[in-house]
This record gives structure tokens, C-alpha cells and sequence, in this order.
């Protein structure tokens, strides 16, 4: 949320002083700006004599649309569970949260990628060139920041969002590591850089500083903030688009670091459950549970995960539902 809104509600004040709040504590997500929007105009107009916000304008807006499954509704209400809670903790209102849908488990499979595929991939993010005689200063960004990004995402696990509002200061090159602030769920947690990346990151640093000597995102956009959600899709898929015939996003990139991990562990034994719970904590999962989805897409590991442990994994690893 780059610029002030005019909210209209009769909550107005409230809702500017948590949307400054939560940027300043850098837990605003991208999308929260569609949603507190939303919200205060459905408010404003329906409610235009009210003098505070009400139970019924929290149950109201927030309850589970026709177009919507529980996953999208779930997310359409995140704001607006943020603000009820900035409020209650501040004694500003006895607003309850609204009962939120159970997100369920998605049948999505994410792409497997192939070692051919990614070869390609970044074959066509390494070549990034303008025929133009003088580069504009997004076209010099551009050309530094594809290899570099898509690399950090291959090479942590980070999710994309948290990748492109990354701030300077969270990257320790001397230490190797990175502090994700502006992440799911509020979890601060730190990732290792790995030695082959270390270097990539460090020429990039060096690279974009003298055209941002001033910049607070470590990706910055031309204009100085942080890249566009947009912005990542389009260029993942014009890279990918250049050498590959198959679909795949960004985001996958998340899917394939944890897969080829878990992959790694299939002849270990009981030392599988340090590296599990390492691999949820660098991931940022809240749970362990949430580890345990990929292993659905992981060929012969749930088989393999019993035939170990019998009965002993029982207490870590309950049954999900579908």
C-alpha cells in the first residue's frame, strides 16, 4: 500500500491509524488493499448512520460469498480479522472476530520440474538484453534482478512475496543470512544463504547500488519501492516461455526446493524428523502438518515414512482429512 486511502466509514480514523500501523510493522500484505477497500465502502454505504463499526457489518461482509470457495473467502477476510483484533487490543471495540470457513486441503499439484527445464530457465534469465543503444534505468534493473531472484527462490524456498519485499537491511551478506519480516502469518524466521548464492547476491548488491545507492528494497523497482506481484508473473513466464513448452509459476519454484529436500531424506532414519522440522521452520510453516502436504507429491514417500517408523511417527504426523 504505497499511498493514503480516504476512507469513508464511520470507522474512518480507526481504520487509517491500523493501516499505518500495520505498514510501519511491515505486516501489510499486498493483499490487504483490495479487501480494507472493500470493506470500507460496503460500510459507508450500508451503514451510513452508524457511528462505529458494528458485529453486524464484520459478520455481513465477511460471510462466504457464492463465487467464492473457503480458501478465497478465508483470505478475503485476513484484513479484516487483523483490524478487529487491532481494535479489541486497544480497547477500541468488543467486535468479535466473524466465524472463518475451514480452508481444506487443496488438489492442486504444483509442477515438477525437470533438470532440463530449470537449465533453460535460467539459460533465458542470464540472457536478458535490450537492442536499444541506451538502457533506461528499469531495463538495467531488469537485466540484474531476473537472475538474481528467481535463483533466491530456487535456492531458500521463500515465497514469492516475501522475496520481492525483502528490505536492504534484512540481508546480511557478511553473516549469510536473511531476515523474512513480511511474511504469512506474522512469523519473523531467518534463512541461510547458501555458498553458491552467496556470490550472486553480492555482485548484485554491489551492481544495484550504484544505481539505488539509497534503496530500502533489496529488489527495487525503478521508482524505489518493491516489485509488483505482477511484475515477478509476467517476467517468470516470459523467461520460461523462451526455452519451455510446459506451464509452470513462480511459486513453484517453493514447491520443487521442498520436494527435492524431502526427496534427499528417503534413506534416513529417525534423524528424518530434525530435518523435517528444520525444513518447516526455514519454510515459515506454522506447523509441521503443513511440511507434511507435500508428501502427497513426493513419489513412495509416505510409504517409505511408515515402513521407518511404524506406529512412532503417529504423535508428530496425525491423519489430514480430505
Amino acid at each position: 500500500m504505497n499511498k493514503k486511502r480516504d476512507y469513508r466509514s464511520c470507522f474512518k480514523d480507526h481504520l487509517r491509524a491500523f493501516s499505518e500501523y500495520m505498514q510501519a510493522s511491515h505486516h501489510w500484505n499486498s493483499g490487504y488493499d483490495y479487501s480494507i477497500i472493500s470493506f470500507d465502502k460496503y460500510c459507508a454505504e450500508n451503514y451510513p448512520d452508524e457511528e462505529c463499526i458494528t458485529q453486524e457489518m464484520v459478520d455481513l461482509w465477511c460471510m462466504k460469498r457464492d463465487t467464492e470457495t473457503n480458501l478465497s473467502c478465508y483470505g478475503r477476510q485476513c484484513c479484516v480479522v487483523a483490524f478487529v483484533r487491532y481494535l479489541r487490543a486497544r480497547g477500541l471495540s468488543d467486535v468479535k472476530e466473524p466465524e472463518r470457513p475451514k480452508k481444506g486441503r487443496s488438489a492442486y499439484i504444483p509442477h515438477a520440474f525437470t533438470g532440463e527445464e530449470l537449465k533453460n530457465f535460467f539459460q533465458a534469465c542470464d540472457s536478458v538484453s535490450y537492442t536499444s543503444r541506451r538502457m533506461r534505468k528499469c531495463d538495467k534493473l531488469k537485466k540484474l534482478t531476473v537472475p538474481v531472484i528467481f535463483r533466491l527462490l530456487y535456492s531458500t524456498g521463500m515465497r514469492t512475496n516475501e522475496a520481492r519485499m525483502l528490505a536492504r537491511t534484512d540481508v546480511s551478506l557478511e553473516e549469510r543470512v536473511i531476515s523474512i519480516r513480511q511474511t504469512k502469518g506474522e512469523q519473523q524466521r531467518y534463512v541461510t544463504i547458501h555458498p553458491t548464492l552467496l556470490p550472486v547476491l553480492q555482485r548484485y548488491d554491489a551492481a544495484v547500488n550504484k544505481i539505488c545507492p539509497e534503496r530500502e528494497y533489496f529488489f527495487p523497482s525503478p521508482r524505489g519501492g518493491q516489485l509488483s506481484s505482477a511484475w515477478l508473473k509476467d517476467v517468470f513466464r516470459e523467461m520460461w516461455d523462451k526455452k519451455n513448452l510446459s506451464h509452470a509459476t513462480a511459486y513453484e519454484l517453493r514447491h520443487h526446493y521442498a520436494i527435492v529436500n524431502i526427496n534427499r531424506w528417503q534413506d534416513m532414519g529417525f534423524e528424518f524428523y530434525d530435518h523435517l522440522l528444520y525444513l518447516s521452520k526455514s519454510m515459515g510453516h506454522t506447523s509441521v502438518e503443513s511440511t507434511r502436504g507435500y508428501y502427497a507429491i513426493v513419489p513412495a514417500l509416505g510409504d517409505t515414512l511408515r515402513e521407518k517408523t511404524e506406529k512412532d511417527s503417529d504423535w508428530m504426523l496425525p491423519d489430514v482429512e480430505d
